[in-house]
Protein backbone atom coordinates (compact mmCIF):
# COMPACT_ATOMS: atom_id res chain seq x y z
CA UNK A 1 0.00 0.00 0.00
CA UNK A 2 1.71 3.35 -1.19
CA UNK A 3 1.94 6.01 1.66
CA UNK A 4 -0.53 8.31 0.15
CA UNK A 5 -3.42 4.98 0.38
CA UNK A 6 -2.65 4.64 3.95
CA UNK A 7 -2.72 8.62 4.64
CA UNK A 8 -6.06 8.81 3.34
CA UNK A 9 -7.07 5.94 4.81
CA UNK A 10 -6.08 7.16 8.04
CA UNK A 11 -7.94 10.30 7.74
CA UNK A 12 -11.18 8.38 6.76
CA UNK A 13 -11.05 7.01 9.80
CA UNK A 14 -10.34 9.78 12.14
CA UNK A 15 -13.09 11.48 10.15
CA UNK A 16 -15.61 8.79 11.04
CA UNK A 17 -14.46 8.44 15.20
CA UNK A 18 -15.15 12.12 15.20
CA UNK A 19 -18.54 11.56 13.10
CA UNK A 20 -19.32 8.83 15.14
CA UNK A 21 -18.36 10.81 18.44
CA UNK A 22 -20.80 13.51 17.02
CA UNK A 23 -23.41 11.78 16.35
CA UNK A 24 -23.79 9.55 19.78
CA UNK A 25 -23.96 11.10 23.25
CA UNK A 26 -25.61 10.43 26.38
CA UNK A 27 -28.92 11.81 27.86
CA UNK A 28 -30.05 11.10 31.59
CA UNK A 29 -33.70 11.34 32.30
CA UNK A 30 -34.95 11.97 35.61
CA UNK A 31 -38.33 10.34 36.55
CA UNK A 32 -40.02 12.66 39.10
CA UNK A 33 -42.00 9.72 40.20
CA UNK A 34 -41.76 6.07 41.54
CA UNK A 35 -41.53 3.70 39.10
CA UNK A 36 -44.54 2.04 37.09
CA UNK A 37 -46.57 5.21 37.84
CA UNK A 38 -48.59 5.56 34.51
CA UNK A 39 -48.54 9.12 33.61
CA UNK A 40 -44.53 9.62 34.13
CA UNK A 41 -44.31 5.81 33.08
CA UNK A 42 -45.49 6.23 29.86
CA UNK A 43 -43.19 10.26 29.48
CA UNK A 44 -39.89 7.61 30.34
CA UNK A 45 -41.05 5.03 27.58
CA UNK A 46 -41.36 7.50 25.55
CA UNK A 47 -38.15 9.10 25.72
CA UNK A 48 -36.40 5.95 25.54
CA UNK A 49 -37.88 5.10 21.90
CA UNK A 50 -36.95 8.60 21.12
CA UNK A 51 -33.27 7.61 22.10
CA UNK A 52 -33.44 4.25 20.30
CA UNK A 53 -34.72 5.70 16.72
CA UNK A 54 -31.94 8.33 17.38
CA UNK A 55 -29.01 6.47 18.39
CA UNK A 56 -28.30 8.31 21.59
CA UNK A 57 -27.78 6.84 24.73
CA UNK A 58 -30.10 7.41 27.87
CA UNK A 59 -30.12 6.22 31.99
CA UNK A 60 -32.95 6.71 34.35
CA UNK A 61 -33.61 7.45 37.70
CA UNK A 62 -36.37 8.55 39.96
CA UNK A 63 -37.21 11.20 42.20
CA UNK A 64 -39.77 9.00 44.22
CA UNK A 65 -42.64 11.87 44.26
CA UNK A 66 -40.37 13.68 46.72
CA UNK A 67 -37.58 16.72 46.03
CA UNK A 68 -35.73 15.71 48.39
CA UNK A 69 -34.78 12.12 47.00
CA UNK A 70 -35.19 13.67 43.47
CA UNK A 71 -32.27 15.75 44.71
CA UNK A 72 -30.48 13.03 46.51
CA UNK A 73 -30.29 10.67 43.68
CA UNK A 74 -29.38 13.14 40.66
CA UNK A 75 -26.44 13.74 43.28
CA UNK A 76 -25.64 10.51 44.13
CA UNK A 77 -25.50 9.81 39.75
CA UNK A 78 -23.71 12.74 39.24
CA UNK A 79 -20.56 12.02 42.02
CA UNK A 80 -20.63 8.46 40.99
CA UNK A 81 -21.55 7.46 37.68
CA UNK A 82 -19.92 8.77 34.45
CA UNK A 83 -21.18 12.49 33.68
CA UNK A 84 -23.95 12.63 30.77
CA UNK A 85 -24.03 14.62 27.41
CA UNK A 86 -27.16 16.29 28.53
CA UNK A 87 -29.88 15.65 31.48
CA UNK A 88 -33.99 16.10 31.13
CA UNK A 89 -35.92 16.84 34.21
CA UNK A 90 -38.27 18.27 36.19
CA UNK A 91 -37.59 20.86 38.96
CA UNK A 92 -39.80 20.44 41.98
CA UNK A 93 -40.52 23.38 44.48
CA UNK A 94 -38.58 24.03 46.68
CA UNK A 95 -35.69 22.38 45.18
CA UNK A 96 -34.90 24.24 41.84
CA UNK A 97 -32.06 26.10 42.62
CA UNK A 98 -29.86 23.31 44.19
CA UNK A 99 -30.69 21.07 41.40
CA UNK A 100 -30.03 24.15 38.72
CA UNK A 101 -27.01 24.78 40.99
CA UNK A 102 -25.74 21.35 40.79
CA UNK A 103 -26.05 20.40 37.51
CA UNK A 104 -24.65 23.95 36.02
CA UNK A 105 -21.46 23.34 38.57
CA UNK A 106 -20.94 19.85 36.49
CA UNK A 107 -20.81 21.85 33.67
CA UNK A 108 -23.95 19.62 32.58
CA UNK A 109 -26.20 21.16 29.36
CA UNK A 110 -30.29 20.88 30.31
CA UNK A 111 -33.50 21.11 29.55
CA UNK A 112 -36.48 21.26 32.31
CA UNK A 113 -39.71 20.04 31.95
CA UNK A 114 -43.32 21.73 32.50
CA UNK A 115 -43.42 25.26 34.37
CA UNK A 116 -43.42 24.16 38.24
CA UNK A 117 -42.04 27.17 39.69
CA UNK A 118 -43.57 30.27 40.53
CA UNK A 119 -43.49 33.60 43.04
CA UNK A 120 -40.45 34.57 44.95
CA UNK A 121 -38.23 30.81 43.58
CA UNK A 122 -39.11 31.55 40.08
CA UNK A 123 -37.44 34.89 40.56
CA UNK A 124 -34.84 33.13 42.24
CA UNK A 125 -33.66 30.72 39.28
CA UNK A 126 -34.76 33.19 36.36
CA UNK A 127 -35.15 32.00 33.39
CA UNK A 128 -33.00 29.31 30.94
CA UNK A 129 -29.16 30.86 30.42
CA UNK A 130 -29.36 33.93 32.85
CA UNK A 131 -28.09 32.36 36.30
CA UNK A 132 -27.54 28.91 35.19
CA UNK A 133 -25.83 29.24 31.57
CA UNK A 134 -25.85 25.35 30.92
CA UNK A 135 -29.79 25.21 31.05
CA UNK A 136 -30.76 24.99 27.56
CA UNK A 137 -34.41 25.65 28.28
CA UNK A 138 -37.97 24.66 29.25
CA UNK A 139 -39.90 22.05 27.33
CA UNK A 140 -43.76 23.43 29.04
CA UNK A 141 -47.53 23.61 28.14
CA UNK A 142 -50.38 26.47 28.91
CA UNK A 143 -51.78 25.06 32.05
CA UNK A 144 -54.04 27.53 32.19
CA UNK A 145 -55.43 26.88 28.58
CA UNK A 146 -55.82 23.83 29.29
CA UNK A 147 -57.73 24.12 32.19
CA UNK A 148 -60.22 25.85 30.38
CA UNK A 149 -60.28 23.64 27.48
CA UNK A 150 -61.43 20.64 29.39
CA UNK A 151 -64.06 22.80 31.77
CA UNK A 152 -65.14 23.68 28.13
CA UNK A 153 -65.35 19.94 27.19
CA UNK A 154 -67.02 19.31 29.96
CA UNK A 155 -69.61 22.00 29.54
CA UNK A 156 -70.38 21.34 26.17
CA UNK A 157 -70.95 17.48 27.35
CA UNK A 158 -73.36 18.73 29.53
CA UNK A 159 -75.42 20.83 27.02
CA UNK A 160 -75.11 18.03 24.82
CA UNK A 161 -76.92 15.76 27.06
CA UNK A 162 -80.06 18.18 26.78
CA UNK A 163 -79.90 19.63 30.43
CA UNK A 164 -81.84 23.04 30.82
CA UNK A 165 -81.40 25.67 33.03
CA UNK A 166 -77.89 26.65 35.64
CA UNK A 167 -75.16 24.21 34.94
CA UNK A 168 -74.08 23.01 38.15
CA UNK A 169 -70.29 22.51 38.91
CA UNK A 170 -67.55 21.25 41.20
CA UNK A 171 -63.67 21.06 41.07
CA UNK A 172 -61.35 18.59 42.07
CA UNK A 173 -57.37 20.49 42.50
CA UNK A 174 -54.37 18.17 43.02
CA UNK A 175 -52.12 19.88 45.59
CA UNK A 176 -51.43 23.57 46.33
CA UNK A 177 -49.38 25.61 44.05
CA UNK A 178 -48.22 25.67 40.63
CA UNK A 179 -49.58 24.04 37.39
CA UNK A 180 -52.38 22.72 39.53
CA UNK A 181 -53.37 26.45 40.66
CA UNK A 182 -52.98 27.17 36.42
CA UNK A 183 -55.52 24.75 35.37
CA UNK A 184 -57.58 25.57 38.03
CA UNK A 185 -57.62 29.31 37.11
CA UNK A 186 -58.33 28.32 33.55
CA UNK A 187 -61.57 25.94 34.81
CA UNK A 188 -62.71 28.49 37.03
CA UNK A 189 -62.70 31.55 34.18
CA UNK A 190 -64.09 29.56 31.90
CA UNK A 191 -67.13 28.58 34.39
CA UNK A 192 -67.52 32.57 35.21
CA UNK A 193 -67.86 33.85 31.27
CA UNK A 194 -69.89 30.60 30.72
CA UNK A 195 -72.49 31.60 33.98
CA UNK A 196 -71.50 27.97 35.54
CA UNK A 197 -72.22 28.14 39.18
CA UNK A 198 -68.94 26.63 40.23
CA UNK A 199 -70.18 25.16 43.83
CA UNK A 200 -67.14 24.33 45.63
CA UNK A 201 -63.21 23.43 45.15
CA UNK A 202 -61.54 21.08 46.77
CA UNK A 203 -57.94 19.44 46.63
CA UNK A 204 -56.97 15.96 46.75
CA UNK A 205 -53.50 15.70 46.24
CA UNK A 206 -53.49 13.72 43.01
CA UNK A 207 -54.98 11.26 44.82
CA UNK A 208 -57.95 8.95 43.62
CA UNK A 209 -58.90 7.47 46.72
CA UNK A 210 -58.99 11.26 48.36
CA UNK A 211 -61.14 12.22 45.23
CA UNK A 212 -63.52 9.79 45.74
CA UNK A 213 -64.24 10.29 49.27
CA UNK A 214 -64.53 13.98 49.16
CA UNK A 215 -66.53 13.32 45.98
CA UNK A 216 -68.75 11.56 48.01
CA UNK A 217 -69.02 14.35 50.54
CA UNK A 218 -69.74 16.85 48.18
CA UNK A 219 -72.75 14.73 46.70
CA UNK A 220 -74.85 14.82 49.96
CA UNK A 221 -74.05 18.43 49.93
CA UNK A 222 -74.67 19.49 46.47
CA UNK A 223 -76.97 16.94 45.30
CA UNK A 224 -77.84 18.86 42.27
CA UNK A 225 -74.46 18.78 39.79
CA UNK A 226 -73.58 18.02 36.83
CA UNK A 227 -69.86 18.65 35.72
CA UNK A 228 -66.76 17.74 37.96
CA UNK A 229 -63.32 19.26 36.75
CA UNK A 230 -60.79 17.31 38.15
CA UNK A 231 -56.84 18.38 37.33
CA UNK A 232 -55.96 14.91 37.11
CA UNK A 233 -57.17 11.59 35.44
CA UNK A 234 -56.92 9.52 38.51
CA UNK A 235 -58.79 12.35 40.76
CA UNK A 236 -61.27 12.06 37.48
CA UNK A 237 -61.69 8.40 37.76
CA UNK A 238 -62.14 8.54 41.92
CA UNK A 239 -64.84 10.90 41.24
CA UNK A 240 -66.45 8.93 38.12
CA UNK A 241 -66.49 6.02 41.18
CA UNK A 242 -68.25 7.90 43.47
CA UNK A 243 -71.09 9.29 41.59
CA UNK A 244 -71.48 5.78 39.80
CA UNK A 245 -72.04 4.11 43.13
CA UNK A 246 -74.73 7.63 44.10
CA UNK A 247 -76.70 8.38 41.07
CA UNK A 248 -76.64 3.89 40.03
CA UNK A 249 -76.29 5.25 36.51
CA UNK A 250 -73.69 6.09 33.38
CA UNK A 251 -73.20 9.41 32.09
CA UNK A 252 -75.37 11.18 34.53
CA UNK A 253 -72.78 13.76 35.36
CA UNK A 254 -70.11 15.42 32.98
CA UNK A 255 -66.86 14.45 34.56
CA UNK A 256 -62.93 14.66 32.66
CA UNK A 257 -59.56 15.31 33.77
CA UNK A 258 -55.68 15.36 32.66
CA UNK A 259 -53.18 13.14 31.29
CA UNK A 260 -54.99 10.50 28.51
CA UNK A 261 -54.72 7.52 30.83
CA UNK A 262 -55.11 4.31 29.38
CA UNK A 263 -58.28 3.43 31.47
CA UNK A 264 -59.50 7.01 31.46
CA UNK A 265 -60.17 6.64 27.41
CA UNK A 266 -61.43 3.29 28.23
CA UNK A 267 -64.08 5.37 30.26
CA UNK A 268 -64.54 7.73 27.58
CA UNK A 269 -64.89 5.24 25.12
CA UNK A 270 -68.06 3.56 27.40
CA UNK A 271 -69.44 6.95 28.11
CA UNK A 272 -68.17 6.70 32.27
CA UNK A 273 -66.01 9.83 31.64
CA UNK A 274 -66.70 12.92 29.17
CA UNK A 275 -63.12 14.40 28.80
CA UNK A 276 -59.43 14.46 29.16
CA UNK A 277 -56.75 17.16 28.03
CA UNK A 278 -53.47 15.78 27.32
CA UNK A 279 -51.18 14.53 25.20
CA UNK A 280 -47.86 15.98 27.32
CA UNK A 281 -46.59 12.52 27.75
CA UNK A 282 -44.55 13.21 24.48
CA UNK A 283 -42.74 16.18 26.19
CA UNK A 284 -39.70 14.31 27.30
CA UNK A 285 -39.57 12.84 23.61
CA UNK A 286 -39.57 16.09 22.53
CA UNK A 287 -37.49 17.55 24.64
CA UNK A 288 -35.10 14.77 23.27
CA UNK A 289 -35.46 15.78 19.69
CA UNK A 290 -34.46 19.47 20.23
CA UNK A 291 -31.22 17.88 22.44
CA UNK A 292 -30.31 15.69 18.96
CA UNK A 293 -31.12 19.13 17.03
CA UNK A 294 -28.62 20.91 19.07
CA UNK A 295 -25.98 18.01 19.47
CA UNK A 296 -25.92 18.50 15.58
CA UNK A 297 -25.81 21.94 15.20
CA UNK A 298 -28.65 23.44 15.15
CA UNK A 299 -28.92 27.04 16.55
CA UNK A 300 -32.80 26.58 18.17
CA UNK A 301 -31.25 26.49 21.65
CA UNK A 302 -28.74 29.21 21.57
CA UNK A 303 -31.77 31.82 20.13
CA UNK A 304 -34.45 30.30 22.49
CA UNK A 305 -35.45 29.69 25.93
CA UNK A 306 -38.03 27.58 25.90
CA UNK A 307 -40.50 25.50 23.49
CA UNK A 308 -43.99 25.73 24.16
CA UNK A 309 -47.77 23.46 22.93
CA UNK A 310 -51.00 23.36 23.23
CA UNK A 311 -52.80 19.90 24.82
CA UNK A 312 -55.45 18.21 23.21
CA UNK A 313 -58.74 17.34 24.08
CA UNK A 314 -60.02 13.62 23.91
CA UNK A 315 -64.20 13.83 24.16
CA UNK A 316 -66.68 11.29 22.90
CA UNK A 317 -66.59 12.61 19.78
CA UNK A 318 -63.32 11.85 18.79
CA UNK A 319 -62.16 9.14 21.04
CA UNK A 320 -61.99 6.55 18.23
CA UNK A 321 -59.37 8.67 16.67
CA UNK A 322 -57.27 8.20 20.19
CA UNK A 323 -58.00 4.62 21.58
CA UNK A 324 -55.56 2.70 19.70
CA UNK A 325 -52.98 4.92 22.87
CA UNK A 326 -54.98 2.73 25.29
CA UNK A 327 -54.42 -0.29 24.08
CA UNK A 328 -50.88 -1.12 24.70
CA UNK A 329 -49.71 1.40 22.53
CA UNK A 330 -46.13 0.56 20.12
CA UNK A 331 -44.50 4.11 21.04
CA UNK A 332 -41.85 3.25 18.29
CA UNK A 333 -44.18 3.44 15.89
CA UNK A 334 -43.83 7.38 16.28
CA UNK A 335 -41.24 8.62 13.80
CA UNK A 336 -39.50 11.26 15.79
CA UNK A 337 -37.05 12.03 13.19
CA UNK A 338 -39.69 13.62 11.79
CA UNK A 339 -39.90 15.96 14.50
CA UNK A 340 -36.18 17.18 14.07
CA UNK A 341 -35.69 20.85 12.18
CA UNK A 342 -32.17 19.69 11.63
CA UNK A 343 -32.26 19.47 7.76
CA UNK A 344 -35.15 21.76 7.29
CA UNK A 345 -35.57 25.71 6.46
CA UNK A 346 -38.23 25.81 9.27
CA UNK A 347 -36.56 27.78 12.58
CA UNK A 348 -39.17 26.65 15.50
CA UNK A 349 -41.05 23.25 16.48
CA UNK A 350 -44.20 22.83 16.21
CA UNK A 351 -44.97 19.88 18.87
CA UNK A 352 -48.69 18.89 19.24
CA UNK A 353 -50.51 15.92 20.53
CA UNK A 354 -53.01 16.09 17.31
CA UNK A 355 -50.56 14.30 15.25
CA UNK A 356 -51.51 10.97 17.37
CA UNK A 357 -54.90 11.32 15.98
CA UNK A 358 -54.99 7.60 13.87
CA UNK A 359 -56.96 9.14 11.01
CA UNK A 360 -54.94 12.01 10.41
CA UNK A 361 -53.50 11.59 7.17
CA UNK A 362 -50.55 14.33 8.00
CA UNK A 363 -49.92 12.16 11.40
CA UNK A 364 -47.13 10.66 12.52
CA UNK A 365 -48.11 7.59 13.95
CA UNK A 366 -49.24 5.05 11.21
CA UNK A 367 -50.65 1.73 12.58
Amino acid sequence: MTFLKVLLLFIFLAFSSVSFAKSSFSVLFVNPSLAGEPFWGKVQQITEEACKQLGVNIDVIYGDGNRHIQIAELKKYLDYRASPDYVILMLYPGGAEQTLTMLNNYGIKFITLEQTITGMEKDEIGIPKQRFEHWLGEVYFDNYQAGFDLAKALHESVMFSGHKGTVNGLAINGHYGSESDKRNQGAADYFKNADIKLQQTVHASWSKEQAYTKTKRLFKRYPDTQLIWSASDLMAMGAQTAVRQLKKGEGQVAIGGFDWLSDSLSLIKKGRLSASVGGHFMMGGWALVSIFDFHHGNSYWLQNSQITFELSAITRDNIDEYIWISNNPDWSKIDYKGFSILDKSVKGYYFSPKYLRQNNQDAVVVE
